[in-house]
């Protein structure tokens, strides 16, 4: 059976699939065509704020709790086994809030999902008419997104976790066991973490003392108060009894805030391991201001991380990254450094409760760009590079005399993945951007690491490395239906019809079909979308799809170098179930319909099959066998019955 010739099937459609059909449509469908297809890995790249809304919401989305669940099972339905998310940290306030900024020991407490605090393995510490009184409750707009109300959310919170707090205090002063039994938790949690939350809780204390997160701003004791306690100074000690005084309740409250999303992390990650799916960390290459400032020995005073195209008139991006001294990476016995223990460290909390990691800008952790941030001067908006300094380390021997940075990833990024499990090709590595001769060195030539195929710009029969994650865009691309939009986009090698007909029809049996298949996704926009996911599958063992393209929604997460007031905002709606289903019944679907999609993959998969076997035999092209393989029909069939299913 071709595609182009499908056996009529009698079935009752519904615009819905019934729960006996979603177990039909996830095991005789999906995963047959995925496994023909060679694919390993289904991620949909969604980050914590992008979950959906619920009934009662704190303002931004959480991965973790009861709506992540159902996203998560929603989502095996349609074959997906995990989750890509963004970095985890802390973020600070509604005018930050750029994931890629955040902390990285600290968790971002905006996930908490504080409906559990009203039960009893909670103590009941939260009542349920408090969340009501104070939570959002989304409307039915029609539209099928939404967007994070971050001011909203830091309110909600804030207001919340210290009426729990203060409620967990008063039931544990009462002997109330299950306050008891969560104060057990409690304790074992400081035990662990408490530092790290104590020192995050100070600075963010401080921040709203000085309205500002640039600790070069304040004074010298609050500058250098954790170092000043570390070495037992009077004077700090004072300074942080006042602060802690002053701010008794937040102070507590944060602390037990983070003890409380630890908690639901790893009850979440317990159903996870049940559910069979995966959630993917994403190591942010750089360090929030907190980090640094808790930690400024072990940071280069003056430099800072960029890249060097990109900005405004394609000069330097500024990005003002912390960056790690590299004299601090090693002892003289190449044991680690203060440096080398403290990003060790990093990746070993990037990696607690995740099931693998992204590795974001892996050129920044072997050759970063860095400059001196005391010569950055704009004229216009424009960086003077005639005053600028910057350049990648390799080539600043001023600053790493000893080519230590060239030694991380040996010594102390792959020992570390290892030591949890993870081989060194299953890391989503983004390596896209510039590179260096160093870096080519030691990430290519010397340890044959992959990276991103990303079709958004070229074509998947260029994919020069099958153990690649492959994707059509990121977080920071806009959704495929925009980018056709785009005239670059549309005259781009990667999107050209005949290219993209051609390869998807390999088979000169079905040329006339071919030929079809060329005009139609020459003059509809959507269905050259479709081809190029087709492309997507057959090209790639490990796959994402970001959430707004499956779920046909037009809008951008995050329109990179733009600042703009919806950067980082977008989000499904508490319905996106009922969305999804309605946008593929619709005249212009613009959502996934992934076995339309498979069943091109699997088609052209089937056509080159035959054709490499053709040539292997060194048959002639009108000796090709027409007809697919018995087993692949029985796949396209049943890709083509979910097809009709879900267009009705």
């Amino acid at each position: 059976m071709l595609v182009n010739k499908i056996i009529p099937l009698s079935i009752n459609f519904e615009r819905r699939l019934t729960p006996e059909e979603e177990k039909d449509y996830t095991e005789k469908a999906l995963k047959p065509a995925l496994k023909y297809l060679g694919n390993e890995e289904l991620a949909m790249i969604v980050h914590g704020t992008c979950y959906p809304e619920t009934e009662t919401d704190l303002g931004v989305g959480s991965p973790y709790g009861k709506a992540a669940l159902e996203l998560m099972k929603f989502e095996k339905i349609h074959g997906f086994n995990s989750n890509q998310l963004g970095p985890v940290g802390v973020i600070r306030d509604a005018s930050h809030i750029s994931p890629y900024k955040s902390t990285v020991f600290t968790r971002n407490y905006l996930f908490t999902d504080l409906e559990e605090l009203t039960k009893d393995e909670y103590a009941n510490i939260l009542s349920k008419s408090v969340i009501h009184s104070v939570f959002n409750k989304p409307q039915n707009t029609g539209k099928n997104y939404s967007y994070s109300e971050f001011p909203e959310a830091f309110a909600n919170y804030q207001y919340c976790i210290k009426i729990a707090n203060k409620n967990f205090k008063t039931k544990l002063a009462q002997n109330n066991p299950d306050a008891i039994r969560l104060n057990q938790e409690f304790k074992e949690f400081k035990k662990k973490k408490g530092k790290d939350a104590a020192k995050d809780a100070l600075y963010e204390i401080l921040v709203e003392t000085y309205e500002t997160q640039d600790f070069n701003k304040w004074n010298d004791i609050d500058k250098n108060l954790i170092k000043g306690l570390a070495n037992n100074d009077p004077a700090s000690i004072a300074r942080f009894k006042k602060l802690v005084f002053r701010s008794k309740d937040d102070y507590e409250a944060y602390i037990f805030g983070q003890f409380i999303l630890d908690k639901q992390i790893k009850e979440n990650t317990k159903i996870r391991e049940e559910l069979g799916f995966k959630y993917i960390n994403d190591l942010l290459v750089g360090f929030s201001l907190s980090d640094e400032w808790a930690n400024q020995d072990l940071f280069l005073k003056d430099y800072r991380m960029g890249c060097p195209y990109g900005g405004v008139q394609d000069g330097p991006q500024t990005w003002e990254l912390p960056v790690l001294n590299p004299k601090k990476f090693f002892n003289p016995d190449g044991s680690l450094g203060e440096a080398g223990l403290f990003l060790k460290k990093k990746l070993d909390a990037a990696l607690e409760d995740f099931d693998n990691i992204r590795i974001d800008h892996a050129l920044g952790l072997i050759d970063p760009y860095v400059y001196d941030r005391n010569s950055v001067e704009r004229i216009d908006g424009v960086i003077n590079k005639d005053k600028f300094k910057g350049g990648n380390i390799s080539g600043m021997p001023e600053i790493d005399p000893d080519g230590d940075f060239q030694k991380v990833l040996n010594k102390i990024i792959l020992p570390t993945l290892e030591e949890h499990g993870i081989d060194k090709d299953s890391p989503v590595w983004e390596d896209l951007g510039t590179d260096t001769p160093v870096f080519n060195k030691i990430y290519h030539e010397d340890n044959k690491l992959p990276g991103i195929t990303q079709l958004e710009y070229r074509r998947g029969e260029e994919a020069w490395d099958k153990r690649n994650w492959g994707l059509i865009g990121s977080h920071d691309s806009d959704p495929a239906t925009e980018m056709i939009k785009k005239g670059w986009v549309r005259e781009n090698t990667g999107w050209n019809v005949l290219y993209l007909a051609g390869f998807l029809n390999s088979n000169p049996q079905r040329a006339q079909y071919r030929d079809e298949f060329c005009k139609q996704i020459a003059q509809n926009d959507m269905d050259r979308v479709k081809a190029k996911f087709a492309e997507l599958f057959l090209t790639s063992k490990k796959v994402q799809i970001s959430f707004a393209d499956f779920f046909g929604i037009s809008k951008t997460y995050n329109k990179r170098g733009e600042e703009n007031d919806i950067n980082w905002t977008l989000r499904l709606n508490k319905d996106y179930e009922d969305t999804y289903y309605e946008n593929l019944a619709s005249e212009h679907p613009t959502a996934l319909n992934l076995p339309e999609v498979l069943k091109m993959a699997v088609q052209a998969k089937a056509d080159r099959n035959a054709v490499f076997a053709a040539q292997k035999a060194k048959l002639k092209d009108k000796d090709i066998p027409a007809d697919n393989p018995p087993e692949v029909d029985v796949i396209l069939n049943r890709l083509d019955k979910y097809e009709k299913i879900l267009k009705e």
